[in-house]
């Protein structure tokens, strides 16, 4: 593989396979509110030039206290590469089949195209491709009532 992808087709095949994620989420303050961690996949859906991402882990509020559980989770995202771009829709929940993000590859950085409003809050994220066996993902949501960002550390499992 090289290193970092040359365009669209060789990100995906950079992202295909299995991950295991960590990823820390603060909530306005310094301290993290919330870590959570788990296992991730790309893999090939029903189109050309799709890989549909799954997550499953669990969510731990912090600080951790005694009798505190661990929520799972699950996610499903749909990537649609392009020519020039790459395009992420909602693909579960009442979203999905919706427009996420577009985003660009502009070296080791998978850059957005344009920000994502979801009412009155705004979500921008961008992914740094770290090596060969990882990436991380960086995202923002501002709004009148939030300001968040969501840290996520993907390394490569061997298949």
């Amino acid at each position: 593989m090289v290193f970092p992808p040359a365009d669209i087709p060789a990100l995906a095949d950079f992202l295909r396979g299995p991950w295991r994620f960590a990823r820390t989420i603060w909530e306005g303050r310094e301290e993290p509110q919330a870590q959570a961690g788990g296992d991730c996949e790309f893999v090939a859906g029903e189109l050309p030039r799709q890989l549909i991402y799954r997550e499953r882990g669990t969510l731990r509020m912090l600080p951790v206290f005694a009798g505190a559980r661990p929520i799972p989770f699950t996610r499903v995202f749909d990537y649609r590469f392009g020519d020039a771009d790459v395009e992420v829709l909602f693909a579960d929940g009442e979203r999905g089949g919706q427009s996420y993000q577009r985003y660009e590859l502009k070296g080791d950085l998978l850059a957005p195209a344009a920000d994502h409003l979801c009412g009155p809050d705004c979500y921008n994220a961008a992914y740094t491709l770290d090596g060969e066996n990882g990436f991380t993902m960086e995202t923002f949501i501002s709004g009148p009532k939030k300001r968040t960002r969501v840290l996520t550390v993907y390394e490569r499992l061997q298949p």
